[in-house]
């Protein structure tokens, strides 16, 4: 079963329940993507476009930015970001459904999942990616 088509949200159940969003801070010229527990902002929502690759760019209509795992390290993992370069490698990601519904995204680029980390920043919990296969790599896409 693919994405949903057109926009979705991705939620983790991780930390009481956080939905994805393309926040307003800054890394560099670059968004950090994070959770925050709110379902119903703009900037919740995504478009997963092919890549023509087998995999997937998040695009996120808001912000008009692709989501990608940047160079950027933070307790050890990449943090992943936003920005408007469509056609950067970076950007390719590839989802994979897991057994009770929910996706994973693996970056073939940085060799990690994207995962609900406990860092925070600005109060909101940042997007990272790391290699190993956990349950809070897990999001669920919910279409709009």
């Amino acid at each position: 079963m693919p994405l949903p088509n057109g926009r979705f949200r991705l939620r983790s159940y991780q930390h009481n329940g956080q939905w994805l969003f393309v926040s307003n801070d800054m890394e560099g010229p670059d968004h950090v993507l994070e959770g925050h527990p709110f379902p119903d902002e703009f900037r919740d929502q995504f478009e997963a476009h092919p890549d023509g690759n087998g995999g997937v760019r998040l695009f996120n209509p808001a912000t008009d930015c692709y989501v990608f795992v940047s160079n950027d390290v933070r307790a050890g993992d990449r943090v992943v970001e936003a920005h408007p370069f469509e056609h950067e490698p970076r950007n390719s990601l590839f989802p994979n459904q897991q057994s009770e519904g929910s996706w994973t995204f693996w970056s073939a680029d940085a060799q990690g999942f994207l995962f609900l980390s406990n860092d925070q920043k600005g109060g909101d919990y940042v997007i990272e990616s790391h290699p190993p296969d956990e349950v809070r790599n897990r999001f669920f896409a919910e279409p709009v």
